[in-house]
């Protein structure tokens, strides 16, 4: 087994990568036991889950450029980190009103919190 599938959180028993108009998309597969077929023949039953393409998404990514977003499918589980790390780029050159500084900063200081708890640490 591979680990449990992020979109829908069965094991995956494989992943299969599949090529569609020069780009290559990942697909979590499922593994979900035989049955008979026509004429008794045994066919092996599995679902898929798409888990979106492999070095991010192309059309939507140019729509944040400016945010330096790159945004990425299921199949890569540090994409939250490479997220909140580009916006951070964006934001430290931004130019904020106070009231706009405020909000991200309490925002910041609850998500700083909400890890140094789940850490172990102190808030």
């Amino acid at each position: 087994m591979r680990g449990l599938c992020p979109r829908c959180g069965s094991p995956v028993s494989y992943y299969e990568r599949q090529r569609k108009g020069g780009r290559t998309y990942v697909v979590a597969v499922h593994y979900m036991g035989y049955d008979r077929g026509p004429g008794g023949r045994v066919r092996k039953r599995v679902r898929k889950c798409y888990l979106g393409p492999l070095g991010g998404y192309e059309y939507v990514s140019r729509l944040h450029s400016r945010e330096g977003l790159v945004l990425k499918g299921l199949s890569e589980p540090w994409r939250a980190v490479d997220y909140l790390e580009a916006l951070a780029a964006y934001i430290s050159e931004a130019e904020l009103g106070g009231e706009e500084a405020l909000r991200l900063a309490e925002t910041l200081e609850a998500i700083a919190k909400a890890l140094r708890i789940r850490a172990g640490g102190r808030s």
